[in-house]
């Protein structure tokens, strides 16, 4: 996330722009540009059952993409027909599922050459507005697993807002959380959140000042325990102030959302906790351009291979 800007206490109107584009989200509603990239295994298949539970509009497509690789020492892959096959059969199965529901069209792309390269350059071809990819098992050792380095990479190349799968979707989701940090990047992710979570679903927020993000604070010599719970105390109030200015668009458009503010834990440990204590289903957080600085790539890509639930990735393109 960004870092947070200067709390203020004073009123706040929201600029008549956003007004404007919450209300066209609104109008706009479910998405209709979807996207699944799929290597056949069981990771993708999971990533392919939460799409088919997504809120969808009017006219919607959902692509099955999937990239053949070279095997080493053969250079590029030859003939493919194997894998079509395979893609066929999925989108076979897709299609028959969605059959009750209205109206879903399933495209099938295969293409040969690295997968984050293909799925980035496909994403931005057919402008999804949301990517769905399955997430690898979480494995004892540090090293990461191939289907890892390539979830990795979506979240640093793909434009288009990201959402990775690990959980089984035995429902829809019903225990979103999306981490703010009162900037656009933010918002986006918590846009994307209300229109994949319609009503009656309620969002939990949660906000961590800025001071807080950095682990230590007051070990760190800089006051004593008791300066830093007084300290504390004033910096969750501003925080709670400035998050419901913040959220106040979306109450009035109808949206409960429910505010959480740590100071105890670094960002990225009470991301994690939040996750936890809330048993949220999925967790979204926003991301700057890639000429931006929030938030740090790092951030995101451990977010999205340490959190226990689905993590959405937020980005500018494809909103």
């Amino acid at each position: 996330m960004a870092s947070t800007p200067q709390l203020d206490a004073g009123p706040t109107v929201a600029p008549p722009p956003f007004l404007k584009r919450l209300l066209h989200a609104s109008q706009k509603g479910r998405l209709t540009r979807l996207m699944v990239a799929t290597d056949f295994s069981m990771c993708a298949d999971l990533a392919l059952a939460r799409a088919l539970r997504l809120p969808v509009g009017e006219g919607a497509s959902l692509t099955l993409f999937h990239a053949a690789q070279s095997v080493p020492g053969q250079g590029a892959p030859g003939d493919m027909s194997l894998e079509g096959r395979c893609l066929a059969r999925v989108a076979g199965a897709a299609r028959r599922r969605l059959r009750e529901r209205e109206p879903v069209e399933v495209k099938e792309e295969l293409r040969a050459g690295a997968a984050v390269q293909e799925v980035a350059a496909a994403a931005r071809r057919l402008d999804v507005e949301l990517l769905i990819a399955g997430r690898p098992h979480a494995v004892r050792s540090h090293e990461l697993t191939q289907r890892g380095i390539v979830v990795r990479g979506l979240v640093r190349q793909v434009e288009a807002p990201l959402l990775v799968v690990g959980a089984h979707p035995a429902r829809a989701y019903q225990r979103p959380l999306v981490a703010v940090d009162l900037s656009e990047d933010s918002r986006r992710a918590l846009e994307l959140t209300l229109r994949l979570c319609p009503p009656p679903v309620k969002v939990d927020v949660l906000h961590v000042p800025e001071p807080c993000t950095r682990p230590g604070l007051w070990h760190a010599g800089m006051m004593s325990m008791e300066h830093w719970l007084v300290v504390r105390h004033d910096l969750e109030a501003a925080a709670r102030k400035a998050v419901s200015r913040f959220l106040a668009p979306y109450r009035e458009a109808g949206r409960e959302c429910e505010i959480s503010i740590r100071c105890s834990e670094p960002l990225e440990e009470a991301l994690l906790a939040e996750a936890a204590d809330q048993g949220s289903d999925l967790m979204a957080l926003g991301m700057a351009p890639s000429e931006g600085e929030a938030p740090p790539l790092e951030l995101a890509e451990r977010m999205v291979m340490r959190a226990d639930c689905d993590v959405l990735v937020a980005k500018a393109h494809g909103l």
